[in-house]
């Protein structure tokens, strides 16, 4: 099973809710700035009651400030080889 198959809300222990369809993007094969856009793209058209889980190969360092401008809730866990960060509108 791949990293990327196996991305789930249950890396995050209770600090994301469960209770949410969640939508997984793994951008940890794109160049920048293309992890960021995508993110992003994907996020603007995500439902208010689901969850994005990006799966990238480092911390989303300048994703954060984007998030952060946008009032969403995040968390990354490091899992393998792969950074997870869900995102959520609170």
């Amino acid at each position: 099973m791949s990293e990327t198959a196996d991305a789930s809300l249950s890396a995050f222990d209770d600090c994301v809710p469960t209770d949410r369809e969640h939508t997984v993007v793994d951008v940890s094969a794109a160049p920048p700035p293309k992890p960021l856009t995508r993110t992003l793209r994907i996020l603007a058209d995500l439902d208010d009651d689901e969850i994005l889980l990006q799966v990238n190969d480092r911390e989303p360092t300048h994703l954060y400030p984007k998030l952060d401008e946008r009032g969403a809730a995040y968390a990354t866990v490091e899992r393998g080889t792969s950074v997870l960060t869900a995102v959520w509108k609170p």
